[in-house]
């Protein structure tokens, strides 16, 4: 009967300790979703992408242009070359 008992209880800690872990992780999800959401309200709908563009190693040693988008400047990335 014992052994039933602190096998309950350590099921419910174990539980509750689950729980609050999800909840906090949930928490940070829906922050980091907000965050996207704000920062794509203030880029705006119509722009493209901004430069200043640098240099990216490309899979089988090629490189390309990547625009960095820090500022208003319209900018293109390239393909691999």
């Amino acid at each position: 009967m014992k052994k039933k008992l602190v096998f309950s209880c350590c099921i419910a800690v174990a539980s509750f300790a689950l729980w609050i872990t999800n909840r906090n992780e949930s928490r940070l999800v829906d922050s980091e979703l907000m965050m996207v959401s704000v920062e794509a309200l203030t880029n705006g709908e119509g722009t493209s992408n901004t430069g200043p563009r640098e240099q990216k190693n490309c899979m089988g040693g090629g490189h390309k242009m990547v625009c960095r988008g820090i500022n208003t400047n319209p900018c293109t990335d390239s393909s691999c070359y």
